[in-house]
């Protein structure tokens, strides 16, 4: 990865799922039909050269305040290139790490992606030192603010046609909640700016899910997904017209970048956080403690 599209440093630890303050239990990655990609999984790295557009809010100035309450839809797009975790042989030939839309030679060749759509507003603006910023917060509308993941053989993400990212398999889709949730960006000039974004994502609405046949050990526990980004301007290796598009129209329908749109390249990871079950026997020892504690409180009881 390039340094200057490095990720935020509270990422280190994506896609770790914490039991307690001090404690985490990792997590299997598999393909949901027993083919095993990763155990002792940490964390998930979407590609660098991933995607996302700020519909309607461009082109910007860097000596232009963003109106206060002005409302946009966000896109986004990546597919995933790394895992940390103790990978197997089949995830090391299988994987295509690429989005060029042209699968990997391998006869067992696979692909993550991810996709998301948000509805947000500006909150606060401003221009410091010649440069415009802006805070972003998100819209509180059912069905409007989305993450998902899929699984894919076709292998077939492409960032420049902005197809291939949500035609596969979804194994996971989640909701976008205000709180936790936060972005904000600088213009540093007409062609040039950078960002940061950090959402809070949860089980909330109908529908939304995680599949344990590929996310092993997440699955019945997982209470949310905080993913961290930065935001460049302009796009690079990023630039696209085409947003989700040949995909799952009715979750996320294509979109083709108009000139009134932002492109930017978007360097992504995620945080999966476990709510645990407690096993049988635990439970049971909680119990036998409070019955104790009962049982001592009557002890220790004065006589009337």
């Amino acid at each position: 990865m390039k340094n200057s599209f490095r990720k935020l440093i509270p990422v280190a630890a994506a896609l770790g799922f914490a039991f307690s303050a001090s404690s985490a239990q990792a997590f299997t990655l598999q393909n949901g039909a027993g083919t095993v990609y990763a155990t002792d999984a940490t964390s998930l790295d979407w590609n660098e050269a991933g995607s996302g557009v700020a519909i309607g809010v461009g082109p910007f100035n860097s000596g232009k305040a963003l109106t206060v309450g002005t409302n946009f839809q966000f896109l986004y797009q990546a597919n995933l290139v790394g895992v940390t975790g103790t990978q197997t042989d089949a995830w090391l030939n299988g994987i295509d790490a690429s989005s060029d839309g042209i699968k990997r030679s391998s006869p067992t060749a696979f692909e993550y992606t991810i996709v998301a759509k948000l509805s947000e507003t500006v909150t606060s603006s401003g221009v410091i030192g010649g440069l415009a910023t802006a805070n972003f917060g998100l819209n509180n509308t059912v069905g409007a603010n989305k993450v998902a993941i899929y699984y894919d053989t076709k292998a077939n993400a492409s960032t420049k046609a902005g197809t291939g990212f949500d035609d596969g398999k979804l194994i996971a889709l989640l909701t976008v909640v205000p709180d936790g949730s936060l972005s904000q960006f600088t213009a540093k000039s007409a062609s040039k700016g950078q960002g940061s974004t950090q959402l809070q994502a949860l089980i909330k609405e109908k529908g939304d899910f995680i599949d344990p046949a590929y996310l092993q050990g997440v699955g019945e526990m997982l209470f949310g997904v905080q993913f961290d980004s930065n935001l460049n301007y302009p796009a690079g290796t990023s630039a696209t017209n085409n947003f989700q598009k040949g995909g799952d129209e009715t979750l996320f329908p294509g979109y083709s970048v108009t000139a009134n749109d932002i492109v930017f390249k978007v360097d992504g990871a995620t945080t999966l956080n476990g709510n645990p079950v407690p096993e049988p026997g635990t439970m049971m020892l909680l119990g036998m403690g409070m019955l104790g504690l009962m049982g001592a409180k009557r002890r220790r009881a004065p006589k009337a």
